[in-house]
């Protein structure tokens, strides 16, 4: 509820004033480099502005009642009660730059204080306040506070609506003002403003030409050592693939230096260098030499999502994985009710860097908005390909993650606990097979991932099993179960590239020992041999014709 304009608000028993509302001038201040004085001279310089201010306020007549003070960090904001108080507040505000400029009090470290003025007029509405009489809000404040923004040290800056009000054809000559101006600041705004300055006060305007487009090199220094400071901070915190897309940007920014120092708090090196953040491990980049990780941070890809935007989509060409940064991913599965959610950090899609022709088994969705790193699967393999070790290294990873999707099929494994999948994880081999290649199934089963596979069993016509490597589409290859001798045949022929996980016979009749494991494989047994009897025989007079499954 707001409060009704130009009502009293009852001050105390002295003071009594009117609520602002409207239109009012407004002059904001702060100190520059308020942060690298001493904790005791940081109090002292704000009590010192405060009693400028007022010094300055009383040289030019303007009462208690003419003005309200809005603190704000390491300065504030006047706002001007009348028209006749906002006329002279640009002589409140060179009244101020003079004592600044001719101080009696300055810090320990010798030099003077610096201000950054900035002088507006817009529509501001007073209000009561907590633990304080009133206050004042309103797009006058927000406005000055945005010329500020783009203030210089020893600079007033003065709006083009406080001008055009309150200087304009009437002390146009009493002032020096330069030319308008515009700067866009926060969240877009556009803001006109003009150099002012009076004889030796304020900053003359071929300086302020000068200093006007510093924010260009001023926003690459500060970006920089943000990204610096983000390193550091993203290792104490123990995310090193954080760490790993802030050292992107600055790669981005030609900084290298702090990128190779993280690389070697990474990656593999002989000696760590003396930083002030701990060592991070991480399952793949530290398994690199920090020269590899290096090229791995020069290839990887930043990508911002928005919220509710597709990362990839199930059934197209994977050929990438992504590393989410920060921001909610969510997994959908095909037939699955519930989304997964990928944690920061984690590995989405690492089978593209693996396997050839490989399709999206899910669609990756950014629930809201979203970081990412993605490494395309071509320059990925380059630079493993120059380091073979870890080349080796990174696709058992993946390796291991395929053994890890098979075990968990209910179709082949339903395991009651973890201890017999554990058992078999340590026994499976997952394979790369090229076509062509033939699969021995005298002693052992393929259970294939990715892939297509041809088999002659000698009870029936040839088979030709085919899988996605999505969830479910996993095909056995040379089944054997309690239920009779193997039907596959003796080998099965390699039509297309095929990633497998191999186990051998004498591990999968032990795990049929299982009641739950041996129904199972004895119902894809029964299953296999309906498929083979179904499967027309291959004539010599046509082509051949399988049957998929």
């Amino acid at each position: 509820m707001r409060l009704p304009m130009n009502k009293p608000i009852k001050q105390n028993k002295s003071l009594q004033r009117s609520t602002l509302g409207g239109a009012h001038a407004v002059l904001g201040m702060d100190i520059s480099s308020f942060s690298t004085l001493h904790d005791d001279d940081q109090i002292l310089a704000i009590e010192n502005l405060l009693r400028w201010i007022k010094e300055a306020l009383a040289y030019q007549s303007i009462g208690e009642a003419d003005y309200r003070w809005s603190p704000a960090g390491d300065g504030g904001y006047l706002t001007f009660a009348s028209i006749n108080a906002g006329r002279r507040a640009i002589d409140v505000a060179f009244s101020i730059i003079d004592k600044v400029e001719h101080p009696d009090w300055r810090p320990r470290k010798g030099d003077r204080l610096r201000l950054r003025l900035a002088l507006h007029s817009g529509n501001v509405q007073e209000a009561r306040e907590l633990g304080r009489t009133t206050n004042v809000w309103g797009m006058g404040i927000n406005m000055a506070a945005r010329a500020l923004s783009v203030a210089t040290s020893s600079q007033l800056l003065v709006s083009k609506q406080y001008f055009d009000l309150y200087i304009k054809q009437q002390r146009e000559t009493e002032f020096d003002f330069g030319d308008v101006y515009r700067r866009t600041v926060k969240h877009g705004v556009h803001v006109e403003v003009m150099n002012a300055s009076r004889h030796e006060l304020g900053l003359p305007d071929a300086e302020a030409k000068d200093r006007r487009w510093q924010a260009i090199g001023g926003l690459w220094r500060k970006t920089i050592q943000e990204y610096k400071f983000l390193i550091h901070d993203t290792m104490k915190s123990d995310e090193p693939i954080a760490a790993l897309a802030a050292a992107k940007f600055l790669l981005d920014l030609d900084e290298t230096e702090e990128v190779r120092q993280l690389c070697k708090m990474i990656g593999m090196v002989d000696e760590r260098p003396q930083v002030s953040y701990p060592v991070r491990m991480h399952s793949l980049f530290s398994l690199m030499p920090h020269d590899v990780l290096f090229r791995v941070i020069e290839i990887a890809k930043p990508e911002l999502k928005m919220a509710g935007s597709i990362i990839c989509e199930c059934g197209e060409l994977a050929d990438s994985c992504f590393f989410p940064v920060s921001g909610t991913i969510e997994v959908e599965v095909p037939g699955q009710a519930a989304p997964i959610r990928i944690a920061p950090g984690q590995i989405v899609g690492e089978f593209s860097l693996w396997i050839q022709n490989i399709t999206r088994t899910a669609t990756i969705r950014a629930r809201e908005d979203s970081l990412l790193l993605a490494f395309h699967k071509d320059p990925f393999e380059k630079v493993l390909n120059e380091a073979p070790q870890v080349a080796s290294s990174v696709y058992n990873i993946i390796k291991n993650r395929v053994i890890e999707n098979v075990l968990k099929s209910k179709k082949f494994f339903p395991f009651d606990g973890n201890e017999a999948r554990d058992a078999v994880a340590r026994s499976a081999v997952c394979e790369k097979h090229a076509p062509g290649a033939k699969l021995d199934l005298t002693s052992s089963v393929f259970i294939v991932f990715h892939g297509r596979v041809r088999l002659e069993p000698p009870d029936g016509g040839p088979l030709v099993l085919q899988s996605t490597g999505g969830f479910g589409t996993e095909q056995a290859v040379g089944i054997i179960s309690e239920s009779g001798p193997p039907g596959d045949g003796r080998e099965g022929l390699v039509l297309e590239e095929t990633v497998a996980v191999k186990i051998s016979h004498d591990t999968l009749r032990e795990l049929q020992k299982s009641d739950s494991i041996g129904n199972a494989w004895s119902a894809l047994y029964g299953e296999r041999l309906r498929a083979i009897r179904k499967a027309p025989r291959q004539t010599d007079d046509a082509s051949t014709s399988s049957a998929r499954i």
